[in-house]
């Protein structure tokens, strides 16, 4: 059976999910990992997809960004079906439109900060002067233009995880994917995190799309969809009357 969980009237999806199934086989056994889910998410808003681990919303994230194929269904992003893409087109549509953010940060060890934002940038085409403008400022937006000449191991969790957002920002993308963003940093600066993405969707009508189980994030998140066993139980808009958490301070580094 299909769930469907559509955008308000007058909006427009920028991305759209329709009867998405994926299962997995190991020996013999085959295990359905998500059930005909289908979904749309709307630009310019923090959508967040909740779940406990392993119910399937990070195959979710990586199906509807085009990094792993469905078995059945469709996805279109920004107008166009990613089943329908080879390989190569989709390589590129994924370089110069989306963004992503990880766990596990994905830094290259060599590289400063700097270097880290820029890298993706010159795959792209552009010149070595808008390149650096675009570092520089996307790393001055969360909060490291003092800090982009170190690198990794200079770094604390939350500023390697913040050049990280930096580096999927300076591309300018209209998605942006996160994995578990805040879940390997401790409060503070996963509150630091949450704010960044919250503000990329508002002040740059990204699309944010962000699968964690860290509860922290229901409260910032525009909409939420709650996960569990490869179906998507509920779909809500957290209630804005109550006060929001004040924004956290920097920590130290």
């Amino acid at each position: 059976m299909s769930v469907s969980f559509q955008t308000s009237p007058g909006t427009s999806p920028t991305l759209q999910a329709s009867g998405v199934r994926k299962s997995f086989v190991s020996g013999r056994v085959e295990s359905t990992v998500l059930h005909d889910l289908t979904l749309d998410v709307r630009g310019g808003e923090l959508t967040l997809i909740s779940g406990p681990s392993g119910c399937g919303k990070s195959t979710l994230l990586a199906i509807l960004s085009g990094l792993q194929p469905a078995d059945g269904g469709k996805v279109h992003a920004l107008g166009h079906e990613l089943s329908g893409m080879s390989m190569r087109a989709l390589e590129h549509f994924r370089l110069q439109h989306t963004g992503f953010v990880f766990q596990g940060f994905n830094l290259f060890p060599a590289l400063s900060a700097l270097e880290q934002v820029e890298l993706p940038l010159s795959y792209m085409g552009l010149d070595k002067t808008t390149a650096r403008k675009r570092a520089i400022d996307s790393l001055e937006e969360v909060g490291l233009g003092p800090r982009m000449s170190l690198r990794p191991a200079e770094l604390s969790g939350g500023e390697k995880q913040r050049v990280a957002i930096a580096r999927a920002l300076a591309k300018q993308p209209e998605l942006l994917f996160a994995d578990e963003p805040t879940s390997a940093l401790d409060a503070a600066n996963g509150q630091i995190v949450i704010d960044i993405l919250h503000r990329i969707a508002r002040n740059h009508g990204t699309t944010v799309l962000c699968v964690s189980h860290d509860p922290r994030l229901v409260g910032h998140a525009d909409r939420v969809l709650a996960m569990e066993d490869g179906r998507i139980l509920s779909d809500h808009v957290p209630d804005v009357s109550q006060p929001a958490a004040p924004e956290a301070k920097e920590p130290s580094a």
